[in-house]
């Protein structure tokens, strides 16, 4: 009757911790591993498709670096109106008709256009000192202009920019890549050392609960006395908070997977394997030597944004450098008093030219810009200096917490091992009334110990591990 009982308080509290809806998650859970999540990760968070965004939009701005290089066409199209017309004012004659022609200069033609002209323009002497008002109200402009730059050095040296601009994005992404996989990795092994710790709490409380009903017989018989019964009830409740807490830490993980993931919260994930899983390939592990730091994604990031930088000066010390431009345009003009455009009289004209800029003398900002970006460089080189200093430190902090946690596994599964059979002989002391419950207790909780120690080495192991490779810049399971 008493096993019936404690049966039924054992599925009892299996459903308060969560294992009933196990059963039910089983048929629409995702089911996963670590190469699973990654891949979904690195095809689903939503960083990364913005990391690949800005690849296609720096390459967008290459192209429209290279169109400026093309020629710029622009139709045209203007109306002004006169508030009042502008005077002009002719010396007499307009030049050409107060005075004696030269016959050897000019045709007979020539010369008779020219009296002709100046007799009309010659200003009435009754009215001398009035000018005459040129054009008409209304003026329309319509055309097309067209300008090529023949010789601009600042813009090929931009298109150069463009593409070390690309080759940035580029980086960046990998480095968002990177960074996801190593977040991917460390919150997938959180939840492998959430769901050990539950397990380890869950069998320890198995256990102490048929211990606790053991005490009670032998209580009821009057082999124990009613200390060691209290004293296994609060052990056996004062497990409920861990239990508790350990859940609450899988469900966080959890979450936070997903969401690295890009997937739906409401989505179960059932995670395949254990911590204990990776237990057998830690010492078969290849960890490399290497640490010049050649893949690191920070420190090539730096290296391209002093590239970038570079670029920039030479672009400022070329602002000292002449430009030539082309120009052309085709406009067609009309000039009228009326809006009767029915009767518009449009007159063409054109005009094909050159213009040559010679940069003299600016206040001196194309010198202080270039002073700007000589500054520029040298403090990337000062930080790149520090970061990568940086960088070696980690590696080296990384390396030893390997190792320190490889000598803490080897230390652990043999403390799991003696806390075990200590168990086993002071449960038997127990029994045969040479020992009290207080050891029985105290070894309970070594085992229990134990076992967390034991696992979070392995996941202190598997993190360093991930750092790492971050570290080196591996974007790959490069370090089996």
């Amino acid at each position: 009757m008493k096993i019936k009982q404690l049966s039924i308080i054992l599925v009892a509290i299996c459903g308060l911790f969560g294992l009933s809806t196990a059963t039910a998650q089983n048929s629409s859970s995702l089911q996963i591993d670590l190469n699973t999540a990654l891949q979904i990760a690195l095809s689903e968070n939503p960083n990364v498709k913005v990391a690949d965004m800005e690849i296609t939009k720096k390459e967008y701005a290459k192209k429209s670096a290279y169109g400026a290089l093309l020629p710029q066409m622009d139709l045209i199209g203007q109306y002004q109106r006169a508030i009042k017309r502008q005077t002009v004012y002719f010396d007499e004659g307009f030049g050409m008709g107060g005075g004696a022609i030269d016959p050897t200069k000019y045709t007979p033609e020539e010369q008779f256009v020219m009296k002709t002209v100046g007799k009309m323009f010659a200003p009435d002497p009754e009215k001398s000192g009035e000018g005459i008002q040129m054009g008409r109200l209304n003026v329309y402009t319509a055309g097309l202009n067209v300008s090529i730059p023949l010789v601009v050095p600042s813009l090929w040296k931009n298109i150069q920019m463009s593409q070390v601009d690309i080759q940035l994005a580029m980086e960046k992404a990998r480095s968002s890549r990177i960074d996801l996989a190593n977040q991917v990795k460390k919150s997938f092994y959180s939840l492998l050392l959430a769901q050990a710790s539950y397990d380890v709490f869950k069998k320890t409380y198995a256990t102490d609960s048929l211990n606790l009903e053991s005490i009670r017989n032998r209580f009821n018989q009057g082999m124990v006395a009613e200390y060691d019964v209290i004293t296994a009830d609060v052990r056996l409740k004062s497990l409920i908070p861990s239990i508790l807490q350990s859940q609450n830490m899988m469900k966080i993980a959890e979450l936070q997977l997903k969401m690295l993931m890009g997937v739906d919260s409401e989505i179960s994930l059932k995670v395949v394997g254990s911590l204990d899983d990776y237990r057998s390939s830690m010492f078969d592990a290849i960890v490399p030597a290497d640490t010049s730091l050649i893949n690191n994604s920070d420190i090539k990031q730096f290296d391209l944004q002093a590239e970038m930088v570079r670029k920039g000066y030479e672009i400022q010390k070329l602002q000292f450098a002449p430009t030539l431009v082309s120009s052309f345009n085709y406009m067609y003009m009309s000039q009228n008093n009326d809006f009767k455009f029915s009767n518009y009289r449009w007159d063409p004209y054109s005009m094909l030219g050159l213009t040559l800029s010679i940069p003299l003398f600016n206040g001196g900002q194309r010198y202080h810009n270039m002073k700007q970006s000589e500054i520029q460089l040298c403090q990337l080189n000062e930080q790149r200096k520090n970061v990568e200093r940086g960088l070696k430190l980690s590696i080296k902090n990384n390396y030893d917490l390997m190792a320190k946690s490889m000598e803490q596994v080897v230390a652990t599964e043999s403390a799991v091992e003696q806390a075990r059979k200590g168990y086993q002989i002071t449960q038997k002391r127990y029994e045969t009334g040479m020992g009290t419950i207080v050891d029985v207790n105290a070894a309970a909780l070594a085992i229990t110990n134990a076992e967390l120690q034991y696992r979070n080495a392995i996941y202190d192991y598997l993190a360093a591990k991930a750092d790492l490779e971050k570290m080196l810049g591996h974007d790959d399971n490069a370090i089996k």
